[in-house]
Order: C-alpha cells, then structure tokens, then sequence
C-alpha cells in the first residue's frame, strides 16, 4: 500500500494543534464503508422531545393551573400571558433581550388590567408601539412588541390590588419561562437590522401610529373583540421587521400561513379546555420542528397562540368579529410596510464604527 506523510491540522476545541499523520492516499486492499445510523440518534431525538414535553408542561403548563386552583381565571390568564410574551420575545429577538423586557411586562400587565379596553386602554397600546419602534435600530423591536400580548389580551380587574397583582403573575410566568427558551435551544441575540439615521424616531412614530390608531378604531367602532386588531399587528409585524433576512421571511409566511389556515378551525365550536390541549399541543411540536425548518416552527407557534386566546370564548359569535379585526390589521399594514420601506431605505446609514462604539453591531 503507498503511503505519504501529510501534515493534518485538526481542532480541540477552540485551541488548534498540528498534527503528523501517515495517511493512505491509494488504499488498496481497504475500503471505508458508510457509517450506519446507530440507535443513539434516534434515542437523543426521544430524549429531545420527552425533554421538550416535560419541560412545557412543568414551567408552562403547571403554573397556569396552579394559578387557576388557587387565585381564579384571572390570575392563571396573566400568568399565561407573560409566558406567551416572553416566549414570542426570546423566539424572535433572543433570550437576552427577552430578560431585560421580563420587568416592563409587569407594568404594562398591572397598567392594562387597571384601564382594560377603554381609552385608557388605547394609550397604553399607543405607549407599546412608541417603545418597540424605538427599541427597532437596536434589535429590541420583537421583544418590546411581543410584551404587547399582556395588554392585548388582559382580564380587567375590579381594584387595584387585584391589578398589581395580576401584574406580578405577569412577570413570574415570564421569568420562569424565559429559562425554559434558554435551555430549549432558543438565540440568545438575532442580528439587529441596519442601522439609519433617524430611524429609531421613525419607528417610534410609526409604532403609535399603528397600535394605538389599530387600538383606538377597535374601541371606536365598538368591537367587542377589536383586541385582534393590535393582536394581528404584534404577530406579523416583528416577521416584517427582520424580512431581509431568510429567518425573517420563514417567520412571516409561517404566520400568515397559520392565520389563514388556522384560524377557521379556531371558530369550530369546542369546550375551552379543548382549546387549551390543542393549544399546547401545537406549541410542543413547534419546539420538536424548531431546529428543522423555522418556517414550520413559526406556523405552529401562530397556530398555538390562536388556539390559546380563542379559548373560553363564543367562537361561532365571535369568528366575524375576529376575521374583521384582523382583515383592518393587515389594511393597516398593507398601506404602512411600503412606505416605511421605502423611507428606511433613502435615510443615510450609520457608519459601521459608530455602531461599534455604541455595541449595536
């Protein structure tokens, strides 16, 4: 057999060695077969998915029906809620932006809760929008948007005690959820987009135009489920936000795919607790597909938060109302996403080490 020494260079870790190896480069009497699919990879992928199932339940599932036993509908919905923020949060702009937002939930779920879905209402929505359009140059536009859900979809209170508590739960559920997306795999940052002079201030305007002109029609046109306006907006807009980007484009048409298609199943009348099954169901396989395709991953997260809120309501009384709200949320959108396109893209660029300095690229 001829041989030849070949110099190899081979990694452990982040440290690099050389390494002098004979190599046959005509073997002759020796073949290489084809490596067998051996029972480890198909036990780590059981092991992946009993993992995820256990996980959503023990830190999703569970504090939500202890919240219910305990305190009521209202405590078990705001625990819901933070969790679905924050989830939505760390999917779309990385677990360690998604933790500096856990605080601000808090807020707003003890703010809406005080003033839910009256005009009071409408500046809160128009207060969300303002911060996720400034936190937009930065990266921080999805998770800022997604805290919206707690507002969005709020129980009202009676006083303020039950308010600041409802608030608290808020947070909690956000907390404890936020280590479940760190160890399920979730970013820990996405890349922000490209940076533009005044673009922040754009945002920011066009933030508040678009949740609280969004929140202000729904209340306005009496509604009495025009949340889906603002609820449509805090979906699809973060796909928009980063649909330059092949991840960004996989979230978008995931979830306009889950609003087409799910959302008729979703006025299919069901007891809730249906609703909440499915609901989860859905969302533990979103976390099984999440590292095969993310355009799948994004469809069936759209499809589990629209199982999850239409739970508890009278969906054959309420598919009209709902398809309506959501058909004005993409008017919205539609008249909106070009021209503010088209303005980003003729705002001069902020040079590269000016990003640098401010540690934003």
């Amino acid at each position: 057999m001829t041989t030849s020494t070949v110099t190899i260079t081979t990694t452990e870790g982040d440290r690099r060695t050389g390494v002098l190896a004979t190599v046959p480069l005509m073997p002759e009497a020796t073949s290489i077969s084809p490596a067998k699919p051996t029972s480890e990879h198909h036990r780590s992928k059981r092991e992946r998915v009993l993992i995820i199932v256990a996980s959503v339940l023990l830190v999703f599932v569970l504090p939500v029906v202890l919240a219910n036993a305990l305190a009521g509908p209202t405590a078990a919905y705001a625990v819901l809620m933070g969790s679905a923020a924050v989830l939505a949060g760390a999917s779309r702009s990385g677990w360690a932006r998604a933790v500096k937002v856990i605080p601000y939930i808090g807020v707003l779920g003890f703010l809406a809760a005080s003033v839910a879905y009256g005009w009071g209402w409408v500046a809160i929505m128009a207060v969300v929008g303002l911060v996720a359009g400034a936190g937009y140059p930065f990266g921080y536009l999805p998770a800022l948007l997604s805290a919206g859900f707690v507002p969005t979809l709020v129980h009202p209170t009676s006083g303020a005690r039950d308010a600041v508590v409802a608030g608290i739960l808020a947070m909690c559920g956000a907390a404890m959820t936020l280590e479940l997306a760190r160890r399920l795999g979730f970013p820990r940052t996405t890349p922000p987009p490209p940076r533009v002079d005044g673009g922040a201030a754009l945002m920011a305007v066009v933030g508040v135009v678009m949740m609280g002109g969004g929140s202000a029609i729904a209340i306005a046109t009496g509604l009495p489920h025009g949340y889906w306006i603002p609820l449509t907006l805090i979906a699809v807009v973060p796909a928009l936000s980063t649909g330059t980007s092949h991840r960004g484009r996989d979230r978008l048409v995931g979830t306009l795919a889950a609003l087409l298609i799910v959302f008729p199943v979703s006025v299919v009348p069901m007891p809730p607790w249906m609703f909440y099954v499915l609901g989860t169901l859905l969302y533990i396989s979103a976390l099984v597909v999440m590292r095969k395709s993310y355009a799948f991953y994004a469809f069936l997260e759209a499809a589990a938060v629209v199982m999850l809120v239409s739970a508890g309501q009278d969906v054959l009384a309420t598919g009209a109302d709902r398809a309506i709200s959501a058909i004005i949320a993409i008017i919205l959108l539609v008249v909106a996403v070009p021209v503010v396109t088209f303005i980003l893209r003729h705002l001069p660029k902020v040079h590269a080490s000016a990003r640098a300095v401010d540690g934003t690229s």
